[in-house]
């Protein structure tokens, strides 16, 4: 038996015995005997044609479903689920499970409150200080930690210290531009360190502008891994800015407007992100250029909360300065599913990290359908496209260098918060298929 199945089996026992541990607490006083007025809630079924059409292909796994809920209902499994997930909250420790687009297991972790941690929450509500470690098997490691606080002398004024350290064993590069192969497979093995500080202001619940500071270093190792060649070999000859990677300091600031009334599942609002920064390299670092980020996403309800249409706009240009260059681990990159940071931009029938450019625009459109409800559980069919494209210089962008991804997804939340998302891609390179715990955008 090889190491990494030992590693999976003890993960799964230790599941196991979580979840045995749990239903032994709660099987001798049940705190969540429901009282319904009208009896059980049933799922709601929508009459209308499309509806009905959409639902089709879940018929036949219906009953498993409906047996599956019902168990879930009558022992409130879910409520169980939520009390202890906000027990370990009260206590500090939040659990984290991500699936991400670079590794095949999932990214596993948690975070530690430490005010709560050290039950100082109420005496110090404005007070953070957080750390927090994730792990992929033989891919990702991620540890984050941030000091500060909020609502500084009861203002809308917040500052915070931050560190990060973010391994990745191999993270793929296919070329910069429109034109690049998917055949040109390669692979880094990337280490980023950032230490940041951040100052801003809460103009509103809805409205933030915050600035930050930043030092960075990217340690590359280049080798052929796994099936990807040796970035140096398949590339040699190209002009790749930052090969060998670098140091920098960066001067960033972001402004934010978000209305959406749910961040995982909005029906309706919008947000709108705008981004200005500056990156110079230290040392003989080569690095100097301008970033600037127009990210901003509009929900739209058609005659019913079931019936959401979202439509979201990326926009990216980062400009050289007096000679410098800007290093393609800090260009912009399309492919993937983009639902956490750090991951290129939704594009969802190529594969992540597909695109480079120090140029990017890229557009989705998604119709969301609510075909199934069952108390706080929701199940969603989606219909969307991707429009993309990366350029370097304006001179260069061509209307025929965009390229499509289309597909469909269906994704299960429970209190607005989704548990499932399954997805299916395809554009002109292959179809992807996708298992996540997030929604794109």
């Amino acid at each position: 038996m090889t190491r990494k199945c030992r590693n999976i089996i003890r993960v799964a026992l230790v599941a196991v015995g979580i979840a045995a541990f749990a239903g032994a607490s709660f099987a001798q006083q049940d705190t969540y005997a429901p009282v319904y007025p009208n009896g059980p809630l049933k799922a709601k079924r929508l009459k209308d044609p499309v509806s009905s059409l959409l639902e089709l292909p879940f018929r036949l796994v219906k009953w498993p479903v409906d047996k599956s809920l019902v168990y879930i209902d009558n022992h409130h499994v879910a409520d169980k689920a939520i009390y202890i997930y906000d027990r370990m909250k009260e206590y500090g420790f939040t659990p984290h499970l991500a699936f991400t687009d670079s590794a095949i297991l999932p990214l596993m972790g948690g975070n530690a409150d430490l005010v709560a941690v050290a039950r100082q929450k109420e005496d110090y509500p404005d007070l953070i200080a957080t750390a927090s470690l994730r792990y992929a098997m033989d891919n990702r490691f991620v540890v984050d930690s941030e000091i500060g606080a909020q609502r500084i002398g009861e203002t809308g004024f917040h500052s915070s210290g931050t560190f990060n350290f973010d391994h990745r064993s191999r993270e793929p590069f296919y070329g910069i531009g429109p034109d690049t192969s998917l055949g040109d497979s390669s692979s880094v093995r990337m280490e980023t360190t950032t230490l940041g500080y951040n100052v801003g202001y809460e103009f509103s619940p809805t409205l933030d502008l915050t600035g930050t500071f930043e030092f960075k270093e990217n340690q590359l190792k280049h080798r052929a891994h796994k099936g990807k060649g040796d970035m140096t070999e398949i590339f040699a000859g190209r002009d790749i800015p930052g090969l060998y990677g670098g140091e920098e300091l960066s001067w960033k600031a972001v402004l934010l407007r978000d209305t959406r009334d749910s961040h995982d599942e909005a029906t309706r609002g919008s947000y709108q992100k705008l981004t200005f920064k500056f990156t110079e390299g230290v040392d003989s670092g080569k690095a100097r250029f301008f970033t600037y980020q127009l990210d901003t996403a509009k929900y739209f309800r058609l005659g019913s909360p079931r019936r959401v249409l979202a439509v979201r706009f990326f926009g990216e240009h980062h400009d050289e300065v007096n000679g410098g260059e800007i290093p393609f681990y800090d260009m912009t990159r399309l492919g993937g599913m983009g639902s956490s940071q750090r991951t290129s931009e939704t594009f969802r029938a190529f594969t992540y990290n597909r695109f480079y450019g120090e140029s990017a625009l890229l557009f989705n459109i998604e119709y969301r359908y609510a075909i199934w409800e069952y108390r706080d559980f929701r199940m969603n069919a989606a219909v969307f496209l991707d429009e993309g494209q990366t350029f370097n210089e304006f001179s260069a962008f061509k209307f025929s260098d965009f390229r499509e991804s289309y597909g469909v997804g269906f994704y299960v939340s429970h209190s607005k918060h989704t548990v499932l998302n399954i997805s299916v891609a395809h554009g002109d390179e292959g179809t992807k298929f996708y298992v996540k715990n997030k929604v794109a955008f």
